[in-house]
């Protein structure tokens, strides 16, 4: 796990590259899926206590995170409309605020483990299902939670649990056999022994033709006939444990997933004739090999199927035969987790419950036949010498209950900053030797919790603090931080901030929140006073970013769009297509770097590419302003879209894998922090094999 260095090829000469692949962040297993077909929205949570916000309104990127407390990770989700649901093991149901992510409602409806809920399709009711085998009705009507009623216990843990299309049954899993109950009186219908007493049901679906289907850790799939309680058919799909079923919306296609092997299997419904009697069966039509080690959760929106298991790799693939394109996303952090102090050549890497610190490595002095630029055709990339490895100096714990949301290294190394969830703290950074002192004594009230961390080049500190959107500035001096003013970013930014950036001569300020708006404000004396509102897209923002000179602020959207703003004239200089990079399709643009020598030069990348584009045509601003028709844009406050405004061209694309961080060290140096899939997968077992009999 070294960093290395590669000259690639650019327009106006090479740039060095430090790859860094030390960054290796243990899998945050993916325990549950759940959709919200009103808002797009997809809510994962993990064996860690967090639950994810991915927004699907076009590409998917993580929007975001409701932190849990400590020891209460979600062991079930469900939405009803765009309110969500969370039972765990703590005994505790949440319904939770997805705007300022934390919880509305908490209840305790047993004093048990809590393993499974799901919402009746009217939306009005939720059932949970405890450890003691107690089913509890809950209505969920006027924005509230009560309680209705209480099932007759059953024997065991009830692991998952179903409403059918009416809602006026249930179904539930336990070890042993599958039940079916009336809602409204709480008693059961019928009960379905399994074959073997310890056979546990791990899920199951209820389908609107009155069939139930359920998967057991014996590997098999069974079908039966809820109103008989006939079975129909039971198919061996995996050697053990299938921990995860799903349909399609025309209930057409089955999906089912689980441990041994760890394949996704697709079946398709098929009508079967037998002399004179019509049925219809379960017949196998696909398979994707798509994890390597097993899938705890399954979800089919529009033919993509969605899953996420132990190695906390959130995949999509398709459904059908004709489209086999797989997307892996990888269980990065939300938020930076990389810090560069320029100066010193020092990367501040952010794990959950610890901080790195290290120097990068120098690349040895070039023959003079390497310096020759006709040395390599255009495209090519060079790996390089390293004189010296890069070196580990710091390593920062905290107590593992503790979660750090950001940290920051400032561009002089001087100063080292962090937060986590309940406190921030800042600390000297000494060399000669390596010394950390932190502050403790006169420090000001100010210093809270803070989601964006931002060391300025002017000397300066600004936080965010995500309960309130109010940004803190503040004076570094010897050994003492000073409290200089707030400025109020929610008359704007309502929502949660994803985004923030400070212009490199601190004059302006850009944020971007979850419901779509980039705002700007720029300083007007002392005091920062907001400028505008860019036109609001359709799409969700993904990155930020501002020219060092120049008052152009670049941004990227889910639907695969860039555009450039220039902030004194009001007009675009910049606009591409959507999906300008076909990868976008499945990645959002993650990441934007701009060449402070050539502004025509926009570097981006998505968590598997790296892209160098190029201006089309290179950007005369005062032509722009001449020739520019103002048209008046229906959703915004800014008002004008340049006539000449210029696109973007495909230069170079460099393959990574799972590419998390890139930011400018020089002119002409860039530093990338990406992960391997295998080093992902390291602290994992070692995954199933399967023996395979005259494959190729």
């Amino acid at each position: 796990m070294t960093n290395t260095a590669k000259k690639e090829p650019q327009e106006r000469g090479k740039h060095q590259v430090h790859n860094v692949r030390f960054y290796t962040i243990k899998p945050r297993g993916i325990v549950s899926l759940a959709y919200s077909k009103s808002s797009k929205c997809l809510a994962l949570s993990r064996e860690t206590p967090v639950i994810e916000l991915w927004n699907l309104e076009h590409t998917p990127y993580l929007d975001r995170v409701i932190h849990l407390p400590p020891d209460s990770p979600a062991e079930s989700l469900a939405w009803a409309g765009n309110r969500l649901f969370s039972v765990d093991l703590t005994g505790k149901l949440i319904e939770w605020d997805v705007i300022k992510l934390k919880p509305r409602y908490e209840h305790s409806p047993t004093g048990n483990a809590l393993w499974s809920i799901d919402v009746n399709p009217a939306e009005t009711d939720i059932a949970v299902g405890s450890e003691e085998g107690h089913i509890n009705l809950l209505s969920i009507e006027n924005d509230e939670i009560t309680y209705k009623s209480l099932f007759n216990k059953q024997k065991g843990r009830v692991l998952c649990i179903k409403f059918d299309k009416t809602g006026t049954k249930l179904v539930t899993g336990t070890e042993g056999c599958v039940r079916i109950w009336n809602v409204l009186k709480g008693t059961t219908l019928h009960t379905m022994t399994l074959s073997e007493n310890n056979v546990i049901v791990w899920s199951l679906q209820f389908l609107s033709d009155n069939t139930i289907i359920a998967g057991d850790s014996a590997g098999y799939v069974t079908v039966w006939n809820a109103e008989n309680a006939t079975q129909i058919d039971s198919t061996r799909v995996l050697d053990k444990n299938v921990f995860a079923l799903a349909v399609n919306k025309k209930e057409d296609r089955l999906v089912c997933s689980g441990m041994q092997p760890p394949l996704i299997r697709i079946f398709s419904k098929a009508k079967i004739k037998r002399e004179e009697s019509t049925s219809e069966r379960w017949i196998k039509f696909l398979q994707r090999d798509a994890h390597k080690h097993y899938v705890k959760s399954l979800l089919v929106i529009d033919d993509q199927i969605y899953s996420g298991g132990l190695d906390g790799i959130l995949t999509i693939t398709s459904s059908e035969r004709r489209h086999a394109h797989l997307s892996q996303h990888a269980p990065f952090l939300k938020g930076s987790v990389a810090s560069l102090s320029i100066s010193k050549k020092l990367l501040l890497l952010r794990y959950p419950n610890s901080l790195h610190l290290w120097r990068l490595g120098s690349v040895a002095p070039q023959t003079e036949d390497k310096k020759k630029p006709w040395a390599h055709p255009v495209g090519h990339t060079e790996e390089l010498l390293l004189e010296q490895p890069p070196q580990k100096l710091l390593h920062l714990n905290v107590k593992e209950r503790n979660f750090i949301q950001s940290a920051a290294i400032s561009p002089d190394a001087n100063w080292i900053c962090y937060s986590t969830l309940k406190e921030l703290r800042i600390s000297r950074l000494k060399s000669d030797p390596l010394q950390v002192e932190r502050l403790v004594d006169d420090l000001p009230e100010e210093l809270q919790p803070a989601s964006h961390i931002i060391f300025t080049k002017q000397g300066g500190l600004a936080l965010l603090n995500p309960q309130n959107n109010h940004l803190s500035w503040f004076n570094l001096e010897e050994d003492r931080v000073t409290f200089k003013y707030t400025i109020d970013l929610s008359d704007n930014c309502k929502n949660a901030i994803n985004h923030l950036v400070i212009s490199s001569h601190g004059d302006y300020i850009v944020a971007a929140s979850s419901d779509h708006i980039v705002s700007v404000w720029k300083l007007h004396g002392k005091q920062y006073k907001h400028l505008l509102n860019l036109p609001r897209h359709r799409a969700g923002t993904t990155s930020l970013s501002m020219h060092e000179d120049h008052p152009r602020v670049v941004v990227a959207y889910a639907n695969g769009k860039l555009v450039e703003y220039d902030l004194v004239n009001r007009i675009f200089t910049c606009e591409t297509d959507e999906h300008l990079i076909p990868e976008t399709r499945h990645y959002c643009i993650s990441g934007i770097s701009l060449d402070p020598q050539n502004p025509n030069i926009f570097i981006v990348h998505t968590e598997t590419n790296l892209y160098v584009l190029e201006r089309d045509q290179h950007l005369d601003t005062k032509e722009l302003v001449r020739s520019s028709k103002s048209k008046k844009l229906s959703n915004g406050n800014c008002s004008s879209v340049a006539a000449g405004s210029k696109g973007l061209s495909l230069k170079t694309l460099l393959p990574r894998q799972h590419l998390v961080h890139v930011s400018r060290l020089s002119s002409n140096e860039l530093v990338n922090v990406s992960i391997s899939t295998n080093n992902l997968l390291a602290p994992l077992p070692p995954p199933y094999r399967r023996k395979k009999y005259g494959a190729s």
